[in-house]
Formats: structure tokens, C-alpha cells, sequence
């Protein structure tokens, strides 16, 4: 079996559109959930441009419709889907082309593959995962349709490095086998840093068994965990936390923040906001646009949840005034306070219209310096 994905998702390219961010750095390795398939079927792992006629196909998918929350609120603040949508439109035209002409067949799973459970118009798509696939890989590669993952206790360790340097340590309650992380993260530190994959840090376990679990993995470079949960803070002590990652002002980190583990928005809750920031822990919080002045005097990554009715220019402004307290290059504050305060005048028409590619830019590029 190939494994493959689209341009973007294969290369965990930014999900800005291309006319925002042109000129972007390929992730050298490929996502961590290829990695895992790899690691469970032997499988080859290759980029979309190298693919010409495989026996059975395997493509992970993240978010190819972009139907998640971040991807909602880039289409309203830009007027377009994010980068990775257009080229997973891109790249499913291509294997329906291949299709044409070869017989081969395409399993399709990942995070995003329910987006297309009610999708015909993708007939080109033979068999689609959803949920964990290790207990149906194999009957994913003999059978068609929509087949059910269902949770197991056998975790397979990746083979080589993935992109971001990702560990799973958690899944949904359940916890990875510590040898398995301890390989993976032997395989990850190449990177000189591992990424804590989990629905919440916090709910790994008691205190010692959290403190235990970030002390391994300091052995193996920087460490980043991608979210905690309110629920999770209360039980462990952050300074603790702080001390062992070695976090400043300039060495913090941004997990997102939610309720409830596995949740992406949040109520706010200030007291704990407040202790994550007095141990160097700046969130990145989605929250709806009524809700961003109750973040004001914190440090968060404050991300509006578009709504009807809203003008969501205006909430990017206000979100945009608490996130930038976290920024350090002094330029790149005052270039992107001139963007968003234009994007605020003309009601939300720049960042629609705006592009890099166009001559017209870097006239208005300069006008913005120049008031900088």
C-alpha cells in the first residue's frame, strides 16, 4: 500500500491562502498519522507529486473540507477556505484522473475523513476510516464503504521522524504505552524537540505521573504539548510545570485551551488564565466574539469563533489587541496593528482583497510602513 496526502496536508503547510503566504517551507517530514499507518501495514510512505499507479492507496486527511472551527473563522476573516482545502480539491482531481485510467483502489482516513461520509460527489473514494484504524486497517484494505474504527489497547510506535515532532501520549481516555512513547520520542528528538499529542496534558494522571512524564521528555529536547483543559489545571501545580520546561518570557508556550478535554472552545475562566500566564503558559483561546473582552489584561492567543450576525472584523481587532502581547518583534506589532486597524476602516474588505503576488501590495505595504 502507498500512503499519501494532499500538497498542503502531506507538507503541514500554513493554512493561510496562498495569497496571504505565497512562499512557505515544506515540513521535510510527513504527517504523524501516515507515520502511524507505516507503522502498522509496512507500507510506503510518498509525496502526492510521485504518485502514478498504485494497487491500494492510502491518503490521510485532516481537514479536507474545511469544516473545523479555525478553518471557519480563516473563510470569514480572509473571504476564501484555508490553503489545505483547495489542494486537497486539487490533488482528488488528480486520483480521479488516475482512476480513469488505472484500477486501483483508495482507502481514505485521519481526523477529517467524516467530512466526506456524506460527500458523493467524491466517488473516487473507495473506502473511508473513520476513527481509529488499527483494529480495521486490514479490513479497510479488503472491503469498501464507510467502516467504524473502534478503540484498542495495541499502539504501534512510528518508525521515522514526523512533521512537528509529534508524541502521542493520550488517547481519547486512554494512555499510550510508555515504551512506546520512550521510542517515539527517541525517533522525534532528531528534531531537537518533541510535541505532546493529547487531549489534555493535564489529564494524564495524577501530578507525579504528569511531572514524571515531562522530566522523560525533557531528555529529548524542547517540549511542547498542543492542549490543556480548565478541568485538567486543577490538578497539577504549574510552577512545577514551568521549572521543569525551563519556561520565560521568551521560552513559553501556546497550547490551545479548552473546558473540557478534547474540546476547542472555551468559557473563560480569568483566575486559571491568570496562573497559566504567571508560569509562561500564553493559550490560544476560541471564544465567541462576545466574549474576547473578558480576555483583556491576559496573555492569549484569542482566536473569534465566527457567528451570524457579527462584524467580524471588529472582533479581530479586539483579539488581535490582547494577542499581541505576546509578540516580541516590535516591526511585525506595528505592521500587523496597521493591517488590522485598515481591515477594521474599510469593514473587513483588506484582508479579503488583500495580496501579496499583486504590484499593488507593496504600494500599500510601503503606505503602512511608513505610518509604522
Amino acid at each position: 500500500m502507498i500512503l499519501t496526502a494532499d500538497e498542503a496536508t502531506f507538507y503541514s503547510l500554513p493554512p493561510l491562502p496562498e495569497r496571504i503566504l505565497p512562499i512557505v517551507r515544506k515540513n521535510r517530514y510527513p504527517p504523524y498519522g501516515l507515520r502511524k499507518i507505516e507503522a502498522m501495514t509496512n507500507s510506503i510512505i510518498l509525496p502526492p507529486s510521485k504518485i502514478r499507479k498504485p494497487d491500494i492507496l492510502g491518503i490521510y486527511v485532516n481537514d479536507p473540507l474545511a469544516l473545523t472551527q479555525p478553518s471557519l473563522a480563516i473563510k470569514e476573516a480572509f473571504g476564501e477556505n484555508p490553503r489545505f482545502y483547495y489542494s486537497f480539491q486539487k490533488f482528488s482531481a488528480k486520483i480521479r484522473e488516475l482512476k480513469s485510467r488505472f484500477k486501483f483502489k483508495v482507502i481514505v482516513g485521519g481526523p477529517g475523513a467524516w467530512e466526506l461520509v456524506e460527500k458523493k460527489e467524491e466517488d473516487w473514494i473507495d473506502t473511508i476510516v473513520v476513527g481509529e484504524a488499527e483494529n480495521v486497517i486490514h479490513k479497510a484494505i479488503t472491503e469498501e464503504g464507510i467502516i467504524k474504527g473502534t478503540p484498542d489497547e495495541k499502539f504501534y510506535p512510528i518508525k521515522a521522524p514526523s512533521a512537528m515532532a509529534e508524541v502521542e501520549v493520550m488517547r481519547g481516555n486512554r494512555k499510550i504505552p510508555r515504551e512506546v512513547i520512550l521510542s517515539e520520542m527517541k525517533i522525534q528528538s532528531i528534531q531537537g524537540k518533541v510535541n505532546l499529542i493529547s487531549p489534555d496534558l493535564f489529564s494524564y494522571g495524577d501530578e507525579e505521573e504528569i511531572i514524571s512524564l515531562l522530566k522523560m521528555s525533557s531528555e529529548f529536547g524542547k517540549v511542547f504539548f498542543n492542549q490543556i483543559s480548565l478541568k485538567g489545571i486543577s490538578k497539577i501545580d504549574l510552577r512545577r510545570v514551568s521549572r521543569i520546561l525551563n519556561l520565560n518570557e521568551k521560552n513559553y508556550r501556546t497550547p490551545v485551551l479548552s473546558k473540557e478535554p478534547g474540546l476547542c472552545n472555551v468559557e473563560v475562566e480569568g483566575d486559571e488564565i491568570k496562573e497559566l500566564n504567571n508560569n509562561f503558559i500564553y493559550p490560544m483561546i476560541f471564544v465567541p466574539t462576545d466574549s474576547i473582552s473578558s480576555l483583556e489584561g491576559y496573555k492569549a492567543l484569542v482566536i473569534p469563533l465566527p457567528s451570524d450576525g457579527d462584524n467580524y472584523y471588529e472582533a479581530l481587532y479586539k483579539s488581535w489587541n490582547i494577542s499581541r502581547k505576546i509578540i516580541k518583534n516590535r516591526i511585525m506589532i506595528s505592521l500587523i496593528d496597521k493591517i488590522i486597524l485598515k481591515n477594521k476602516e474599510t469593514k473587513g474588505e483588506f484582508l479579503r482583497k488583500l495580496n501579496v503576488r499583486s504590484p499593488i501590495f507593496l504600494v500599500q505595504l510601503f503606505s503602512l510602513l511608513l505610518k509604522s
